[in-house]
């Protein structure tokens, strides 16, 4: 990962990543995430979804999901700081 960023008040992300053999990073942007508890757990859910490669855009509109991510434990820390 070669960029991250977190707005926690318009609950958006955008990141880069430059992959082994990759001339240029691709970008992820999401429009909206949030973050919600159920117990002990700790789940995201996100909508728009973009990166600046077409293929990958088709892909995740296609095949991602909809619905409630689980976070791993270990990072519950963190998820409470944005919480």
């Amino acid at each position: 990962m070669i960029d991250f960023k977190l707005d926690s008040k318009s609950n958006s992300i955008a990141f880069s990543i430059h992959p082994k053999g990759e001339e240029d990073p691709i970008d992820f942007n999401v429009d909206h995430y949030k973050l919600s508890r159920e117990g002990e757990k700790f789940f995201i859910e996100v909508s728009g979804i973009h990166t600046n490669r077409e293929w990958m855009n088709i892909a995740i509109n296609n095949f991602l999901p909809k619905g409630k991510f689980p976070i791993p434990a270990e990072y519950e820390r963190l998820i409470r700081l944005v919480m």
